[in-house]
C-alpha cells in the first residue's frame, strides 16, 4: 500500500471571473479590497477543483517506509514529469494495475486531481476506481466518517482526536501563500506532514502495520 498526498494551487488565467463591488461601494480602497478578497476566494476554490487545479507538491510512502518522499515543483513541465514518476511507481508496467494508494479524501480530491491533470499533461495514468463503497483505494475520510453518515473534519482534526502528534506549522489554506513566496521548504514539510498523519491515522485504524524500526 502507498500513502499519498499532494498539495496544489490555482491554474493560472482560469481561476477567477470578473468581480465586481456591491453598487453601494464608494470609496475606492474598499472597492480594491472587496475585489481582491473575492478573487482570491475564488482561486482557493480553483485550487481545490480537479480541472483548474495544479499540483506543486506530492508525497507518498510505502506501508513500511520510515520517510515519506515529498516533491515540490514550480512548473507544468516538472509537474509532469512528477506525476510521469509517481505512476511509474505505482502502477505495473504490464497490466496497469495500481498499488492500493491510501489517502486524505483521496476519492474527493487527490486522486480526480492526478488523473485530471495527467490527462491535462498528457501523461499516460490508470482510470482509478473512485466509488466510495468499491474502490481498493482507502480513503481515510470515508473511514472516518463512516462513508459520510456523519459530518467531515480535517486530517489534523482527526488526528488530534486519536491523540497524533500535529505539530505543522501551516494549514492548506497557505499553500499558495507560500508558493507565492516560493517558499519550498514550508511546502514540502507540510505535504510531508500530511502524509505522516495518514499513515499514522491507517496505522490506529488496522489497515496497515507500522514499519519496523531498527535499533
Amino acid at each position: 500500500m502507498i500513502i499519498l498526498d499532494l498539495e496544489t494551487i490555482a491554474v493560472a488565467g482560469v481561476a477567477t471571473e470578473p468581480v465586481s463591488a456591491p453598487a453601494n461601494f464608494r470609496d475606492p480602497e474598499k472597492i480594491a479590497a472587496y475585489i481582491a478578497e473575492a478573487e482570491k476566494a475564488q482561486r482557493e476554490k480553483a485550487a481545490l477543483y480537479p480541472w483548474t487545479a495544479r499540483v506543486i507538491a506530492l508525497g507518498y510512502c510505502a506501508a513500511g517506509d520510515e520517510l515519506p518522499t515529498v516533491k515540490v515543483v514550480n512548473s507544468e513541465a516538472a509537474e509532469a514529469v512528477m506525476l510521469r514518476d509517481f505512476w511509474g511507481r505505482v502502477a505495473d508496467a504490464r497490466t496497469g494495475a495500481v498499488e492500493p494508494l491510501i489517502t486524505y479524501n483521496g476519492l474527493g480530491f487527490d486522486l480526480p486531481v492526478l488523473m485530471a491533470r495527467s490527462r491535462l499533461l498528457g501523461v499516460s495514468a490508470p482510470d482509478l476506481n473512485l466509488d466510495r463503497y468499491r474502490s481498493p483505494h482507502p480513503d481515510m475520510m470515508q473511514i472516518l466518517t463512516f462513508r459520510g453518515a456523519i459530518p467531515a473534519r480535517s486530517l489534523t482534526w482527526f488526528a488530534k482526536r486519536f491523540g497524533l502528534p500535529t505539530d505543522d506549522a501551516f494549514s492548506g489554506k497557505e499553500i499558495a501563500g507560500l508558493y507565492e513566496d516560493q517558499n519550498w521548504d514550508a511546502i514540502k514539510k507540510h505535504c510531508e506532514s500530511d502524509v505522516m498523519l495518514t499513515r499514522l491515522l491507517a496505522e490506529r485504524l488496522g489497515l496497515i502495520k507500522p514499519p519496523r524500526r531498527v535499533g
